[in-house]
């Protein structure tokens, strides 16, 4: 074992007291096993250490807590789990040294099994899946390499973890691959997801692992994981006889009975499965495929003359159809298999694209533990790229892709196309390599890259007032490609896709909001506009003749299209219900088409729950139910919260009272935003674009009066904040290509003056403090988001209050702390004021999933924060859609 690899230092140092690792002794997916001696007991033992990835995506309470269950289980057939625990940030569990070799081991050797031991070593499985059964334990990934062959015995190890992945990763746990199990053993109701999974589950594992050490090879292989569920949720298994005609029909009759493609039709238990395995004088009875045991009456019947004349006629048969298939066109489309990936829960599921040959996924997933993936800390909803390989069931973090959004491959699949805090556009190869920065954007509007080389993008709804631009794929300045029609009241050309031949461009006129998006068309060449009075969020692409596209409401349509004059040649058909649209993204649908009809979507939602967060991380809820929450303000007395209700730009301001637990409209138009509180607290300020260009109005917070237009800024206005004062507004603004902190004067004399204004950063998210002489705000310059304080309104030296990343500063009613978010953690700066400001110290409060809006009380001992919580979250790939695509569209009679 010279050459075996070390252990992580700080697993060692951390494991030193009780363990001495000696090496590794084999390396797999999710874990690495090393041989180990328990200093206590004087024995070798194996320890199991989780990657660091999934490590942190588990966390140790959860994870821990579920893996006591498979401590408890005592079985002469389970493996025993001795110890379990968290060293070095690595979670492991620690489990006897068994000698001899795993059943993998001996399939690789020999290949086929003896009947008798494969009938052994499926009966002692089976034993042991019955008895944790009873016990409540379902294994979830019976295969080759989980079995342990020692003198003469079977040990089934890994007994319950997937499940623990589960319990304590929740909708994460896809992401590791230990929920999805193997695809050769996975079951069909395993294989589509299903959540509710039970011991028939395991059954039909082991049964395909009997098939395995009879016929040599699982029941059903390919060559990649989409291939094989295809065929897992489609086909037959082989009879054995035909591979192997020794084995005894009870045997084959049994293990073919294990892998029935309905639950019900399988054995009820293991322990039934291991009595047919043994039971010889009830095989014929329950034989699924019957035959001699000597195979003489198959072979006399083969040679029957009416038996050869319907064999040769149906042989031509199928040969004719071959032919006609073939000269027609029409070969079978493969089966749309689909492969679900989850990723981690508590954020959500952004944007995936899939590569042009449909083997890959790159999605948005959050950092582990609010971390970059090259260690720095992560702000804001921490959210990085990952890549996942349809045939693995594991994905990867893609390094330098902090921040990123919308995602999509570059022609030959060997580069990731994003929007780095939706500010940069850059690419990054799959295969490991540094990012390549591309361009200086406003916004994220979506970006494409043609079969031609071509990259296009959109300017992005916050900025508005723009068409879509060219990039270099090497880099450089943005080129202007379309232009809005003012008298057509365009605000913006958003989400292009290319056709597949890369002349032509199908993208969504932006008019304010989602209902009203238009698609339209426009030629690479000359950018010419051609608006296909088809009302949708985005267009995904043109195959088959057909343009799919994205409604408002998240239905996935198709209308005949003509791509060669840009128009529209038949009626549109509903495809699909709940495509997710992203918060906040202006009609960003969550789903993309390959030019060959490949297909990702996201499924499922993120519900958001107001609730209180007291300084230890205690919550409790606000208001009973779930809204679609945006952003949250206290009015000065405390007792009553303006919220903002309403995603993709097209929300509304909503009133609610603590005490009562009533929540009452304040607008009704539609296209409202950031509310704030006067400081008498009788009337709330907010940003509207329901006349189109956005302004500040004045409204009532009882409803008593109209809404009144307070001023409109030159520069659209987002997040906005109102000086103690009453007469002064701080903004973010977007120009020359960046966010900037500007303020507004709600008098008469409307003056707008930029107070942090940087051409290379981005200035956001300002707060007035209480007595209106200083400014907390955050700026990007350092090259992340940090928190800083400076005078108001004067120009003054700035004051870092952040170290480690931050954002959405918030003051305390007496000044004296500023509070911010730092990746998950609830932050809390104290601030002193002496000849000038200065920090004095910074404590970390709370650890939790919270979007970046959130008040605190007068009193400083609570927080009234927006809670997500994921409901189903998924993201689906089905790398062949184009057969469903044409199965729809044909019932329908489309031309």
């Amino acid at each position: 074992m010279a050459d075996a690899i070390a252990p992580p230092t700080a697993l060692a140092s951390g494991l030193s007291d009780r363990y001495r690792i000696e090496h590794e002794l084999g390396a797999g997916g999710t874990a690495t096993v090393y041989l180990a001696e328990d200093l206590k007991h004087h024995r070798k033992v194996a320890i199991k250490v989780l990657h660091a990835e999934l490590s942190a995506l588990l966390g140790p309470e959860r994870f821990l807590k579920e893996i006591e269950l498979t401590a408890n289980l005592q079985h002469p057939h389970i493996l025993p789990l001795f110890d379990s625990g968290s060293a070095g940030g690595l979670l492991y569990y620690v489990m006897p040294y068994v000698e001899g070799e795993t059943l993998r081991g001996r399939l690789e050797r020999e290949r086929q099994l003896p009947i008798a031991d494969s009938v052994r070593i499926s009966t002692e499985v089976a034993d042991a899946l019955e008895y944790a059964h009873k016990h409540g334990v379902i294994h979830r990934d019976i295969k080759p390499e989980n079995i342990l062959l020692h003198d003469g015995r079977v040990l089934v190890a890994d007994f319950g973890i997937a499940l623990a992945v589960q319990q304590a990763g929740g909708a994460r746990m896809t992401q590791t691959g230990l929920s999805l199990g193997t695809p050769q053993y996975m079951s069909p109701e395993q294989a589509m997801g299903e959540k509710s999974i039970d011991a028939r589950s395991d059954v039909y594992a082991l049964g395909a692992v009997t098939y395995e050490m009879l016929a040599g090879d699982p029941p059903f292989t390919g060559s990649s994981v989409q291939a094989i569920v295809a065929r897992v949720m489609s086909e037959k298994p082989p009879s054995l006889h035909t591979v192997r005609d020794t084995v005894p029909p009870h045997v084959e009759a049994a293990t073919l009975t294990a892998l029935a493609k309905l639950p019900a039709d399988r054995f009820a238990s293991a322990a039934a499965f291991a009595t047919a395995l043994n039971n010889t004088s009830g095989a014929s009875a329950s034989m699924i495929h019957r035959r001699n045991d000597d195979g003489s009456s198959v072979r006399a019947r083969m040679r029957d003359p009416l038996v050869l004349g319907l064999g040769a006629l149906a042989i031509a048969l199928i040969a004719t159809l071959a032919l006609v298939a073939r000269r027609s066109g029409s070969n079978a489309d493969p089966f749309p298999a689909r492969i679900e990936i989850v990723p981690d829960s508590g954020a959500p599921t952004g944007t995936a694209a899939l590569s042009p040959d449909g083997r890959s996924v790159v999605y948005t997933g959050l950092a582990p533990s609010g971390q970059g993936v090259d260690g720095t800390s992560v702000t804001g909803e921490g959210q990085i790229l990952y890549l996942r390989h349809l045939d693995q069931i594991t994905s990867r973090p893609i390094a330098g892709t902090d921040q990123a959004s919308s995602p999509v491959f570059s022609p030959d699949g060997k580069w990731v196309v994003f929007f780095a805090n939706r500010r940069k556009l850059v690419k990054v190869p799959i295969d490991g390599g540094a990012p390549v920065p591309l361009a200086d954007v406003a916004d994220n509007g979506g970006v494409d890259w043609s079969s031609r080389g071509d990259i296009v993008i959109g300017p992005g709804v916050i900025e508005g007032l723009k068409g879509l631009f060219r990039v270099n794929p090497a880099g450089g300045a943005l080129i202007p490609l379309t232009r809005i029609d003012r008298s057509r009241k365009e605000l913006s050309h958003e989400w292009p896709r290319f056709s597949p031949d890369g002349k032509t461009v199908l993208f969504t006129i932006w008019y304010g909001s989602v209902e009203r998006s238009e698609l339209a068309a426009a030629s690479i060449d000359d950018g010419k506009v051609v608006p296909l009075g088809v009302l949708g969020a985005r267009a995904l692409g043109v195959v088959d003749g057909q343009l799919v596209y994205v409604r408002a409401d998240g239905m996935l349509m198709a209308i005949p299209f003509d791509v060669s004059h840009s128009r529209v040649t038949g009626v549109a058909t509903p495809l699909q219900e709940s495509i997710r649209l992203s918060d906040g993204s202006g009609g960003d649908a969550n789903a993309f088409l390959t030019n060959s009809g490949g297909l990702v979507f996201a499924r499922g939602a993120t519900k958001r729950h107001l609730v209180w967060v007291d300084r230890t991380g205690v919550t409790r809820p606000a208001m009973s139910g779930e809204r679609d929450f945006a952003s949250v303000r206290l009015s000065p007395n405390g007792h009553q919260a303006a919220l903002e209700i309403g995603a993709n730009a097209s929300g509304d301001d909503w009133i609610l009272d603590l005490d009562a637990g009533t929540l009452s409209p304040l607008t009704t138009t539609r296209n409202n935003r950031n509310p704030v509180w006067s400081p008498d607290g009788r009337r709330v300020l907010y940003v509207s674009s329901r006349s189109g260009r956005a302004a500040f109005w004045w409204q009532p917070a009882d409803g008593s009066g109209p809404a009144v237009k307070a001023g409109e800024a030159r520069h659209n206005p987002w997040w906005i904040d109102l000086a103690p004062d009453g007469h002064t507004t701080v903004f973010n603004a977007v120009y020359d290509g960046s966010f900037n902190l500007e303020s507004f004067s709600l008098d008469s004399t409307h003056e707008e003056h930029d107070l942090a204004a940087s051409p290379t950063a981005s200035e956001v998210s300002g707060r007035f403090s209480p007595d209106g002489r200083s400014l907390a705000y955050n700026s990007d310059e350092s090259g992340r988001m940090e928190v800083y304080v400076r005078p108001f309104p004067e120009a003054g030296a700035r004051v870092q209050v952040s170290v480690n990343g931050g954002i959405r500063p918030v003051w305390s009613a007496d000044g004296k702390s500023i509070y911010f978010l730092q990746g998950s953690k609830m932050m809390s700066a104290t601030i002193a004021r002496d000849a000038a400001l200065r920090i004095v110290s910074r404590e970390a409060l709370f650890d939790g999933v919270f979007a970046p809006s959130f008040d605190v009380s007068k009193d400083g001992t609570r927080f009234l924060m927006i809670q997500p919580e994921a409901s189903g979250l998924s993201i689906v790939a089905v790398p062949n859609w184009l057969t469903e695509l044409r199965r729809l569209t044909s019932a329908k009679g489309s031309p």
